[in-house]
């Protein structure tokens, strides 16, 4: 095997990183002329021409596809591809797509309005019914952050998630809508780790394992569910059984706001919250900065979907995918 020694040679070059950051980080197509106020804020001064070439360039290589006047969108390899440039940046508490969704999210949770982060898998159609009987079932537990859910067909994008054809895709309510709801009250809130939280009888035990989030890209629930660690369907017909939780951390002095914006933001839509706390205790510190530090243990939003993969009705799992109006969203009893 040949050693690379610190050639760090780019593939692309500054200009198209920035294009692909764009185009990854957002919503909607971008023409070439929102492109181009995107890259000069980032200190690029190109013109559309030049633009459009690197366009036609990533279009060649199957990395965007045109969608007329509306402009350009990543292909499902172009969003792998930029996740891939981009995996440095992504480390850390809360992750660049995390933070972009908590910041654009304008939920109203008292008004049910607006649009909340959402956790989404996909089953195959013909597996559907069997999984809406399993949700049906979840609903009703005490170990979901919302009962409320969204079907979209194949071939539905939502942000860079593409609905595969021949499948549904089923959404459900990130447990960082706490975040957002807190972030509308000034209260910056951090989710420093989640885990493995035992239930018995209903209870909660405690954490039997724990993932930090300062070190890593990837979403510690996702890794949990999809490595086959919980056991959420036990959990949720024998109160026996593991389920993921994350510690949500905020300023101690900021206790009182926290207390009342989770008091007026609780209702049938949302839930979720295990435990809460003026300062956190030993059990759950990960540093010394944490002796100071108000606490939320709160469950996570994607043991709702969890029973699919345990029950192999469905493989994939994306936390924290996109944005989705609440008012088109509903308990899967209604459906």
């Amino acid at each position: 095997m040949e050693i690379r020694i610190g050639d760090n040679l780019e593939e692309y070059p500054p200009t198209v990183i920035e294009i692909l950051r764009s185009l990854y980080f957002s919503e909607d197509p971008l023409t070439s002329v929102e492109l181009r106020d995107q890259l000069a804020k980032c200190g690029f001064t190109l013109d559309d021409r030049t633009i459009r070439y690197h366009l036609s360039n990533l279009e060649k290589d199957g990395l965007v596809t045109r969608l007329g006047r509306k402009g350009v969108l990543l292909t499902p390899d172009g969003s792998e591809e930029a996740r891939a440039i981009f995996v440095f940046d992504r480390i850390g508490m809360s992750s660049m797509e995390t933070e972009m969704l908590i910041v654009k999210s304008d939920l109203d949770l008292c008004a049910n309005k607006g649009k909340v982060i959402v956790n989404i898998t996909s089953v195959p159609e013909e597996r559907f019914d069997e999984a809406l009987s399993l949700l049906k079932e979840i609903s009703n537990s005490n170990v979901i952050v919302s009962p409320l859910v969204a079907i979209l067909e194949g071939g539905r994008r939502i942000w860079n998630y593409r609905v595969p054809e021949g499948q549904k895709a089923i959404l459900c309510l990130s447990s960082a809508n706490y975040d957002v709801v807190l972030r509308r009250c000034g209260v910056h809130i951090e989710t420093i780790a989640t885990g493995l939280f035992r239930l018995q009888n209903y209870e909660g035990k405690g954490f039997v394992d724990i993932i930090s989030h300062s070190g890593t890209t990837l979403s510690p629930g996702e890794l949990l569910i999809r490595g086959g660690f919980t056991d959420v369907t036990s959990a949720m017909r024998t109160g026996r059984g593991c389920v993921t939780a994350a510690i949500k951390t905020f300023p101690s002095f900021m206790y009182e706001t926290v207390i009342e914006a989770v008091k007026n933001c609780r209702n049938d839509n949302m839930r979720g919250l295990f435990e809460i706390g003026y300062l956190m205790p030993p059990k759950y510190q990960m540093s010394v900065k944490d002796r100071t530090r108000g606490y939320m243990l709160v469950l996570g939003g994607a043991n709702y979907l969890a029973p699919l993969l345990e029950c192999e009705i469905s493989t994939t799992l994306s936390i924290s995918s996109g944005l989705y109006d609440i008012e088109e969203m509903r308990p899967p009893h209604s459906m």
